[in-house]
């Protein structure tokens, strides 16, 4: 269902041209990690070792760095990610980012774009923050509109990744699986479930994970991320991509597995980058375990 909120001209769009996608239609290429420039020197000679590359298309978006992005394309399979978009916002999608990131979809060959379920911006200010979406039925509306906006100006469909967050946006914690679920189905897009989101989120507030799993559409998960987390000072555990996946992160890791089948897997690492070995070691993990016999 198309909300009657959306302009026409999208509307139109959307039903004529965008709709419906279809996760059967996007291919698979397997396990890999989200590239970061501090990574490229140890993995020269690894290509063979990873499936797919996730770039950040935010990292790319001067001119320059185009030709470096070119030659990851000619070694890899690339698959693009983003962080800027603010879905959750209350206002419609920058156009100008949208053109962006089209450009870098185009570039890498990629059949769908991952991007948060989030708000960084309000009008006059950037957040610098991913915050979760407000949920309240006009928030679910703005999201609905805004997602449709995407899908239709960059002419793939959105993967939609489930955040972490330090002040819950609901005292009932599964609500926000019920809010994606509707939201993907409404808009007919996708979802990229980061596991280690989920675990976070379980620990720090108490409620379920598997019970979370329940409530989203498991056969729209195209995309799975994997990280390692920390304990803060006060003992909450935080999304921080600095460390080894624990064993309590594979284990949900390997529950979600038995309920999905994704297109692609990335391992993300982001600060206290260990060696190269352990990394391809996690990726090797990933891919057992979500596709076995590759």
């Amino acid at each position: 269902m198309v909300p009657e909120e959306i302009d026409p001209h999208i509307r139109e769009g959307y039903l004529g041209v965008m709709h419906p996608f279809s996760a059967s239609d996007i291919p698979s290429y397997g396990a890999g990690i989200g590239y970061r420039s501090e990574l490229a020197k140890a993995l020269e000679g690894h290509e063979s070792d990873l499936d797919v590359l996730e770039i950040l298309v935010d990292q790319w978006r001067h001119a320059e760095n185009l030709d470096a992005l070119r030659e990851l394309t000619s070694k890899y399979e690339v698959v693009t990610h983003g962080v800027s978009m603010s879905v959750a916002g209350a206002g419609a999608i920058d156009s100008e980012y949208l053109a962006f990131v089209r450009d870098a979809i185009s570039l890498c060959g990629a059949s769908y774009h991952s991007e948060h379920l989030a708000m960084t911006y309000i009008p006059g200010m950037d957040s610098g923050h991913l915050c979760p979406p407000i949920l309240s039925e006009s928030s679910l509306a703005a999201c609905k509109r805004n997602v449709i906006q995407a899908q239709e100006e960059l002419g793939v469909p959105l993967a939609l990744e489930n955040v972490t967050y330090s002040v819950s946006p609901s005292p009932d914690h599964l609500s926000g699986a019920s809010f994606i679920a509707e939201l993907t189905t409404a808009t007919d897009s996708l979802i990229l479930l980061d596991v280690t989101n989920l675990f976070v989120n379980s620990r720090n507030y108490g409620f379920s994970a598997s019970d979370y799993l329940e409530r989203i559409p498991m056969e729209r998960v195209v995309h799975i991320h994997l990280a390692g987390s920390s304990l803060d000072s006060t003992g909450k555990h935080v999304d921080s991509h600095s460390e080894l996946i624990v064993k309590e992160i594979w284990e949900l890791a390997a529950h979600a597995a038995s309920l999905c089948n994704p297109k692609n897997v990335i391992i993300e690492h982001d600060a206290n980058f260990p060696d190269v070995s352990e990394i391809l070691a996690e990726v090797s993990e990933a891919r057992s375990m979500y596709f076995p016999g590759s």
